[in-house]
């Protein structure tokens, strides 16, 4: 099985959309999936077909001893996900003092999970440094990075390099994304600028446009690539996929590129 964590030291960057549109795509690819959240925003499963966040979730279950994979279910795009649930703050604590006593823990349970050899793993994550997070870089093969197209995502490249240094992929192997980019917006192209010159050849060649069929989209719990396939972001996340799938080459004509120019 192959683990991507999706990643970033950033509140609001993207993973929780970028890891259920991702699992989509790959499902209907025939390719098997599951979403596993480890943020407890528990949301994903709204991007996955539940008209309400899943009460039952594998937090509560693996702070109480229990298998953590009995809160799991599979929505009508075959993918499988196992959400959060609701949890409240001394579950948090409980497992965040697991993952300091057994820092394989994530790794442990996903290891013992009943899932096809070649099935792909996306790990939704809280915002890094959090242990859940943590646990996740250890655990990952490939690692996406999101950073919005933004002044506070170009102010620390140190802290994202700390952080990916904590991951067990290997650098070719982890991606930084920019997400959330307006190109109407000069900062947003300033700040693109200003990103490719840090990241260089990690910068996945395709850029998450701000759209606004994506809220639209989650206000019927479903996925962009459904709700508006011919939308800009339904491009950029396919673009996405076929990245992680090994098409690594930057495509023919990049929007993005042409719209960095003032």
């Amino acid at each position: 099985m192959r683990v991507i964590a999706v990643v970033s030291p950033l509140g609001g960057s993207g993973r929780t959309t970028l890891t259920a549109h991702l699992a989509t795509l790959l499902a209907r690819q025939g390719q098997p999936c599951l979403a596993v959240e480890l943020c407890a925003q528990n949301l994903l499963s709204r991007h996955l077909g539940m008209q309400e966040p899943s009460a039952l979730g594998w937090a509560a279950l693996a702070a109480n001893g229990q298998w953590w994979a009995d809160g799991g279910f599979d929505n009508s795009d075959g993918v499988a996900i196992l959400p959060f649930g609701k949890a409240g703050l001394d579950t948090l604590e409980t497992l965040h003092r697991q993952l300091q006593a057994q820092p394989r823990w994530l790794l442990d349970q996903m290891e013992l999970l009943d899932v096809p050899a070649n099935c792909t793993v996306l790990l939704d994550t809280p915002a890094w440094p959090s242990p859940l997070a943590q646990a996740a870089l250890r655990c990952a093969d490939a690692v996406l990075v999101t950073l919005e197209a933004s002044t506070r995502a170009c102010a620390n490249p140190l802290g994202v390099q700390a952080m990916l240094q904590e991951a067990a992929a290997a650098p070719a192997d982890q991606g930084v994304l920019v997400t959330r980019f307006d190109p109407r917006r000069i900062s947003h192209r300033e700040a693109l600028q200003t990103l490719r010159g840090q990241w260089g050849e990690r910068l996945i060649p395709y850029t998450l446009h701000e759209d606004e069929n994506i809220p639209r989209a989650l206000a019927r719990s479903m996925c962009v690539g459904s709700f508006a396939p011919q939308a800009q972001s339904a491009h950029d996340l396919q673009g996405v996929c076929n990245w992680l799938s090994g098409q690594r080459a930057a495509p023919l004509s990049m929007l993005s590129a042409g719209a960095a120019r003032p």
